[in-house]
C-alpha cells in the first residue's frame, strides 16, 4: 500500500493505492500552513477507519508539494507513524521526459512532474499538452518526450476571487455552465462573463499550440477541468486522478 500526499496551495489531496496502484480512497483537506504532522495523520486515520481501510500495510510514503514548508511536516509523519522515508517528487529523480535545450527547468513545480509522468505513461507515442485547473493553471507542451515549454494563468476560482474582492457589490458565484452568454440577472452576468472567457482562453491556448504542433493531444485534469472539458472540445480527454496515478508512476520508478 501507497500514500501518496499532492499538496497544491489550496488544497492537500491524500490517496490510498493498493500495491498495483489502483487508488483506494481518497480525500481533500485545506491547505494550511500550520498544521502538523499529528494533524494530517488524524485525517488519514479517520478517513481509512471510515472505509475499513487497515494502515499497517503502508510499504511507501510519497510526496509532492509546492509549498516547501509542508515537505518537512509529511516527512515527520512518515517517519513517525510508518518507519518510512518518504520520496519526495523533484526533477533528481527518474523520468520519462527531459527539458529542450536552452529551457531552465528552474523552480519547475512537482505538481507538473507527477501530471507529465502520468500522461507520458498513458499516450507513450503521443506528442502531449497536459492542461491542469488548479489553483493556477498551467499546461504543459512535450513533442518526442521532450518538454518544449508551457505556460500558467491564474486558476478559475483566483479569478472569481478577484472579481468579488475588488468590487462593492458584485456578489461572489460558483462556476458554472449558465448556458446563456446573456444574463438575465447580475449572477448570470458573473457567470457568462467567467465561463465562456475562461473557456475561450482556454481554445485559445490550444488553437495556437496546434499551428505550430497540430498533432499534440490534449489532456486535462483538476477540480474543474471536468466543466471546462465539457466546453472545450477540442480536448481530448478528462482524467480526474491523473496527478496521484502519477504519483504512483513515479513510484514504481525510484523506489
Amino acid at each position: 500500500m501507497l500514500i501518496a500526499f499532492d499538496i497544491g496551495n489550496t488544497h492537500i489531496v491524500t490517496g490510498v493505492l493498493d500495491d498495483n496502484g489502483n487508488l483506494i480512497t481518497s480525500f481533500r483537506i485545506a491547505t494550511k500552513d500550520n498544521i502538523t504532522e499529528d494533524e494530517l495523520f488524524s485525517y488519514l486515520k479517520n478517513i481509512t477507519d471510515f472505509n475499513e481501510i487497515k494502515l499497517t500495510n503502508v510499504r511507501g510514503v510519497i510526496v509532492s508539494s509546492v509549498v516547501p514548508g509542508l515537505i518537512r511536516i509529511c516527512n515527520y509523519l512518515a517517519k513517525k507513524y510508518f518507519n518510512l522515508s518518504p520520496l519526495i517528487i523533484n526533477l533528481d529523480l527518474k523520468l520519462p521526459f527531459v527539458f529542450a535545450e536552452g529551457l531552465n527547468s528552474s523552480g519547475f513545480g512537482a505538481d507538473r512532474i507527477i501530471d507529465i509522468v502520468q500522461g507520458l505513461k498513458l499516450h507513450p507515442n503521443k506528442d502531449l499538452v497536459v492542461f491542469d485547473f488548479g489553483t493556477a493553471t498551467t499546461y504543459e507542451i512535450l513533442v518526442d518526450k521532450v518538454y518544449i515549454g508551457g505556460g500558467i494563468l491564474p486558476g478559475i476560482n483566483m479569478s472569481i476571487n478577484s472579481l468579488f474582492g475588488n468590487t462593492a457589490q458584485l456578489p461572489k458565484v460558483k462556476f458554472e455552465n449558465p448556458h446563456t452568454i446573456a444574463g438575465k440577472n447580475t449572477v448570470e452576468q458573473i457567470q457568462a462573463g467567467i465561463f465562456y472567457g475562461y473557456t475561450g482562453q482556454i481554445k485559445e491556448i490550444i488553437r495556437k499550440i496546434k499551428e505550430i504542433y497540430p498533432d499534440t493531444y490534449i489532456i486535462a485534469t483538476g477540480g474543474l477541468g471536468e466543466i471546462i472539458s465539457k466546453e472545450v472540445n477540442s480536448i481530448d480527454e478528462y482524467l480526474p486522478n491523473l496527478s496521484i496515478e502519477g504519483m504512483y508512476t513515479i513510484w514504481l520508478k525510484n523506489k
